[in-house]
């Protein structure tokens, strides 16, 4: 239990520079030991506390390491059917994921799972038994899915291990198998979070766009009021560009049409809502791309309040469409300059009257 604190702070400490920590929770519900000799032995049913700890959380696979501590109700021990405390079991392993199915939110909604590693073990020493036993080799599979900062998995556990016989020095390779749950929560830098992933041989350091002072709504006549270029007044959508190949913020200038955006639903709109639509063109994986495209869709949200806007006019869906929809082709570097957007559609908002005509 003491190994499994120590990896645990460790992990929260590595956290501030690395990518991603997972608190997990579980419950076995099945285990039994099937030793050498063809018998069984079967544990009680008990609960899991584990770390891990993801390197690498972008594209169809992840890699981490990790470490689970095994325990009976009230006590740090497995029990068998008697109620006795007879082992004490810690895997500590390597760890992988595969993407199958990425959401429009960057959440991975189906995913395959494996564990490697070494199962430490030893048996209680109050029982006074006959034999010692030592850890052996670890290996997991499983499912599992993401909602949010939260996943849940379903997985099946073969845990090694050795038994000597003290007076003849005869051992037999046993295993400890178990089907269980686990439930994690992510903390962190979490995947919508992570800084620019070279995708490129040349790598450009992207500067954090810089707040400056809005253009005001150009009025034309009374009733008449001049929409910002990236602006649509038929289609009642602005498109936002200006991305780096691998940029989750817009360059400043396009970044200035939001302040300008920000300031005519201030002063003109009321009611309605703001739907998000990342978008990249096609360098990258898919769900790479997929979860890029929900963070520049995060990050201009982010923008248009710290531009200035205020309460009139809710948000709507934040998401992203990954490369699936391309306006221009990507076979020249115009073509997926345009691909790499964040489209706002604007549903219901009452803009009191107001005339917009598209900017020149």
């Amino acid at each position: 239990m003491k190994k499994l604190v120590i990896l645990g702070t460790a992990l929260l400490a590595l956290n501030a520079i690395a990518s991603e920590g997972q608190l997990k929770f579980g419950y076995d519900f099945s285990r039994e030991a099937k030793f050498g000799d063809g018998e069984n032995l079967k544990f009680k049913k008990g609960p899991t506390l584990g770390a891990e700890y993801i390197f690498d959380n972008q594209g169809e696979f992840e890699w981490g390491v990790g470490a689970e501590y095994k325990l009976s109700s009230n006590s740090g021990k497995l029990k068998d059917k008697y109620n006795n405390k007879v082992l004490k079991s810690a895997p500590v392993y390597a760890l992988g994921k595969f993407n199958l199915i990425t959401t429009q939110s960057g959440n991975d909604a189906l995913y395959v799972l494996g564990r490697a590693g070494y199962h430490f073990a030893n048996e209680d020493k109050k029982l006074g038994a006959t034999t010692d036993i030592s850890g052996g080799l670890y290996g997991a599979v499983g499912l599992g899915t993401e909602f949010g900062p939260v996943s849940v998995e379903a997985i099946y556990e073969k845990s090694g291990f050795t038994v000597r016989e003290r007076a003849t020095g005869e051992k037999s390779r046993d295993s400890l198998d178990s089907v269980g749950l686990r439930v994690g929560y992510r903390f962190g830098q979490l995947k919508n979070d992570r800084g620019p992933k070279v995708v490129e041989r040349t790598v450009t350091v992207e500067k954090p766009v810089e707040v400056v002072k809005p253009q005001e709504p150009k009025v034309i006549g009374a009733k008449t009021v001049e929409l910002p270029f990236s602006c649509s007044a038929n289609e009642k959508k602005c498109v936002i560009k200006g991305f780096k190949v691998d940029g989750r913020v817009p360059n400043e200038a396009e970044a200035r049409d939001l302040g300008t955006i920000a300031n005519v639903i201030n002063q003109f709109a009321e009611g309605g809502s703001i739907d998000f639509v990342g978008h990249t063109d096609s360098t990258g994986s898919d769900a790479y791309n997929q979860k890029l495209s929900v963070a520049r869709a995060q990050n201009v949200a982010r923008l248009l309040k710290e531009y200035g806007l205020k309460n009139t006019v809710s948000y709507g869906t934040i998401t992203g469409r990954g490369e699936s929809q391309p306006i221009d082709t990507n076979n020249t570097v115009q073509g997926r300059y345009n691909n790499r957007r964040v489209e706002l559609f604007f549903q219901n908002v009452d803009f009191e009257n107001v005339r917009f005509v598209d900017g020149n």
